[in-house]
């Protein structure tokens, strides 16, 4: 094989960049530690355990739905509806969008979201980039009042965290669903 300059800096920038490929040959560190784990595995007979304040999930029959195994780095993308890449749009209007359309089956789901929590921080900054991902296989009704939300995933103080957010907020450019590729 036949490295370019073009080749040489990906593989230096896959590796933490400068600092990254002076610590591996200064053999201060092992060459695992520079290639992130983008596999994602889950048991999806399993089902995620969601907080007392939600009445029900909307949406049960797809809970469970979705590939065992997939690459979050090549076999997820981020999805926004048309409205999103003009400005500001509602989520129940996106929410209707995806279910007139039968693609909410395409999203991911709140346990695919705890997955990607545990895969740590860092896979989510290198794919995401300091947006918030909205996981909405797992659209849930409150108890108390009947609103919607929807989770969705976030940096937050140097964490991934999950959060919930009511479908009659306004979501824009950096607020992307995480649809499965086809």
């Amino acid at each position: 094989m036949e490295y370019n300059d073009s080749r040489l800096n990906t593989i230096v920038g896959k590796i933490g960049g400068d600092t990254g490929a002076l610590m591996f040959l200064k053999d201060s560190t092992s060459v695992s530690e520079f290639f992130p784990d983008f596999i994602v595995q889950i048991d999806r007979l399993v089902k995620p355990t969601y907080p007392d304040w939600i009445k029900e999930l909307v949406h049960p029959e797809l809970e469970l739905l979705g590939p065992a195994e997939y690459d979050l780095q090549a076999g997820v993308r981020q999805w926004l509806h048309d409205d999103q890449n003009r400005g500001y749009v509602r989520g129940g209007v996106i929410y209707k969008y995806l279910k007139d359309t039968n693609t909410l089956g395409s999203c991911l789901s709140l346990q695919d979201g705890l997955v990607i929590q545990q895969k740590g921080v860092e896979i989510f900054r290198e794919l995401f980039k300091g947006k918030k991902v909205f996981l909405w296989k797992s659209v849930v009704q409150l108890h108390h009042d009947n609103y919607l939300l929807v989770p969705f995933l976030r940096e937050e103080g140097g964490e991934l965290v999950v959060h919930w957010r009511w479908l009659d907020d306004r979501w824009n450019l950096n607020d992307p669903a995480l649809r499965f590729s086809k």
